[in-house]
């Protein structure tokens, strides 16, 4: 087999954005996604939180 070992040339090539405008939309979509990702935390560890509280005024030994 033979091994193709050329370099692609992208000297041309423009982009229609900068790295600035790929930050902001980063960070737009986290801030749209962040509060869906901290809604699903909540009821994942509330329940344990309660429970922990709760277990530790009865006097349990729950985990």
């Amino acid at each position: 087999m033979e091994e193709n070992n050329t370099m692609l040339d992208l000297t041309g090539v423009t982009l229609p954005f900068e790295v600035s405008d790929m930050v902001t939309a980063g960070m737009t979509l986290l801030g749209l996604v962040a509060g869906f990702v901290l809604l699903r935390l909540a009821f994942n560890f509330v329940p344990k939180f309660i429970s922990l509280i709760l277990g530790a005024f009865r006097g349990g030994n729950k985990a």
